[in-house]
């Protein structure tokens, strides 16, 4: 009945506009019966809207408290406008008036659409309750988890025993080669190959060839490695020379 008040009030409002031609200049007394008309009607549409999804507490209870701040608000508002509108509608009288309809709309719509979302979802898990309690009872459930329990504990079940003893197994050892066959002399024997022969002759500097620039290359290597190596002696002779003259010391 409220919503239906409403929805009257707002369309006689827009009759009445259209019938006076209203616009800017109109007579201030069509101005305020147009507007308040219209601003009161929204407020019994909202008002209308929250009574028919108006739910249970505890969220009734503070559901009703901004429902009526709401509808209070916007109908001061509408109270407000029609008593300052042409007369003394300045600032900040305007913010004021505004700003008190605004809030009482914002919470009416608010408030209907926090109820209008609590109630599709107390309604979905309502279904989804029936659901579940029509395809498993409580009955079905316990006796389906008896089930598995003794099922799980029979003794064809490969959980049903556990064996925790510790298993002997024979091994067999296997010995190496080296424990089954006895040591042998060894044998060593001289290397006779021409060849190595030849090389060691060639370090030595005893070998001889036909061919006089390589037999000189030959002697002039010898004689460098000479030299180097008893230089290689003195500078070991000096140091250990400078090592015994500093421990007497």
């Amino acid at each position: 009945m409220v919503f239906l008040s409403g929805l009257i009030l707002s369309i006689g409002a827009i009759a009445f506009a259209i019938m006076v031609h209203l616009r800017r200049t109109s007579d201030p007394s069509e101005i305020i019966t147009t507007y308040g008309l219209l601003g009161v009607g929204l407020s019994f549409i909202l008002l209308g809207i929250n009574l028919m999804i108006s739910q249970r507490r505890p969220y009734g209870l503070y559901s009703n408290w901004v429902m009526i701040f709401g509808f209070i608000f916007s109908i001061l508002g509408v109270w407000s406008f029609a008593r300052t509108y042409g007369s003394n509608w300045v600032y900040p009288t305007v913010t004021y008036v505004s700003f008190a309809y605004a809030a009482g709309i914002c919470l009416l719509s608010g408030n209907a659409f926090g109820n209008a979302v609590i109630k599709l979802i107390e309604e979905r898990s309502v279904q989804l309750r029936e659901i579940a309690a029509s395809l498993y009872t409580t009955e079905d459930i316990e006796k389906e988890v008896e089930e598995t329990l003794n099922r799980s504990l029979s003794d064809g079940s490969r959980f049903s025993v556990f064996n925790l003893d510790i298993k002997e197994e024979e091994t067999v050892f296997v010995h190496g080669r080296t424990l089954k066959e006895s040591p042998q002399d060894r044998v060593e024997m001289t290397d006779s190959i021409s060849e190595v022969e030849s090389l060691q002759s060639a370090i030595n500097g005893k070998v001889k060839v036909n061919d006089y620039a390589i037999d000189l290359t030959t002697k002039m290597l010898s004689a460098t490695m000479k030299q180097h190596t008893e230089e290689q002696n003195k500078k070991m002779s000096n140091k250990l020379k400078m090592k015994l003259s500093s421990i007497r010391r």
